[in-house]
């Protein structure tokens, strides 16, 4: 299962909307690359199962495919009441 450790984002930084591209590893450890969010979206949408993992709290949470009402594709972590492990507070590269 892919893990994203890290987000790269369009300015203002402050939506999902804005995650132009994510790390992921295949293991919770081991080699990062970087994969565009549509790259993201699509295999979702296929069925590839992403969570994020925190590099400090070690948190993690669903990554879902979403589409806002103006059509963009984005990604997002699942609702769970839980702030920390949200997509946007993932490390910036």
């Amino acid at each position: 299962m892919p893990f994203i450790h890290s987000v790269r984002v369009a300015d203002p930084g402050t939506h999902n909307e804005h995650i132009e591209a994510v790390a992921v590893s295949q293991l919770t450890t081991g080699p990062l690359r970087v994969a565009s969010r549509d790259a993201v979206h699509t295999d979702i949408v296929r069925g590839t199962r992403y969570r994020t993992l925190h590099p400090v709290t070690h948190e993690q949470t669903d990554v879902v495919a979403r589409i806002s009402p103006r059509g963009t594709r984005y990604i997002a972590t699942v609702a769970n009441g839980t702030e920390t492990d949200n997509l946007l507070r993932l490390p910036r590269f």
